[in-house]
């Protein structure tokens, strides 16, 4: 059984990276409600990537009491710069925010225009996590050609482009999500041999649904640090497993800025 650790991927990430920036001048917003503790969370590692990078961010939250003053500015702003825009936002306006974000500015590809790249084939549009998932795929060459993948989660920054990634990676995708009935969701893990978990919920799937010996790739993070998977295989049981933390997210905050790199090579 092996650990897919993202850390042995990431400095060859990372020379990508700096090789990408040469001649290219880079500067972030990152915007969220400050009292979403997943958002602060994911947004620290964000930070800490552009600090490894020295690459300028400037970070705004959201004022509740001032909706459409905060939505105006961050208009603004989002044209200027590579836009992170940390959801959820806790409110019934986040669509205009999305909305608002330039697609040429967009790292985590969640505009209209990018995500209808990324369905029309093109990969350089994936999300980071999802290009976090095809960094993960490539180096412990797992080849999906022909397996049958079950994906868990349908969110347009993880389930939706991981549908897409696959189906590039010739595999079979079934896409569920929480509201499957749980004897059917079983029933799908058992007959798969790829399991994405990307739902954000845990305890969906049990150590006795690891029939085939799957590989498991593990996307989620809660608030308590772990994914959504909520055990550790037995050994034997899988063939591979991202652990959480140390295997996906791991290389999320990079993607991001690689993203940001290929949209400037982009225009």
């Amino acid at each position: 059984m092996t650990q897919l650790l993202g850390k042995n991927i990431r400095p060859s990430l990372i020379e990508r990276i700096e090789e990408e920036r040469k001649g290219k001048t880079l500067s972030f917003y990152l915007f969220s409600n400050k009292d979403d503790l997943s958002s602060q969370a994911y947004l620290k590692g964000v930070k800490k990537a552009l600090e490894r990078f020295s690459i300028p961010y400037e970070e705004e939250f959201l004022d509740r009491d001032d909706i459409q003053g905060s939505l105006h500015r961050f208009a603004t702003k989002a044209k200027k710069s590579h836009t992170i825009l940390a959801r959820p936002l806790g409110i019934k306006e986040e669509q205009a925010f999305l909305s608002a974000i330039d697609p040429d500015h967009d790292p985590d590809m969640t505009t209209e225009r990018n995500i209808g790249r990324l369905v029309l084939g093109d990969m350089d549009y994936l999300p980071a996590t999802a290009r976090s998932v095809q960094l993960i795929l490539d180096y412990y060459h797992i080849d999906l050609t022909g397996k049958k993948c079950l994906i868990i989660g349908r969110s347009r920054t993880i389930g939706l482009p991981l549908y897409a990634l696959i189906s590039h990676k010739n595999g079979l995708v079934v896409q569920a999500h929480s509201r499957i009935p749980s004897s059917l969701l079983k029933k799908e893990a058992q007959e798969s041999d790829v399991l994405f978990l990307a739902s954000g919920k845990r305890g969906l799937l049990s150590q006795n649904d690891l029939i085939k010996k799957p590989y498991i790739i593990d996307c989620g993070y809660q608030e308590d640090g772990r994914g959504d998977m909520g055990f550790v295989p037995e050994e034997g049981t899988v063939l591979g497993y991202t652990p959480v933390p140390g295997g996906v997210g791991v290389l999320t905050s990079y993607c991001l800025v690689l993203n940001a790199l290929l949209l400037e090579r982009k225009d």
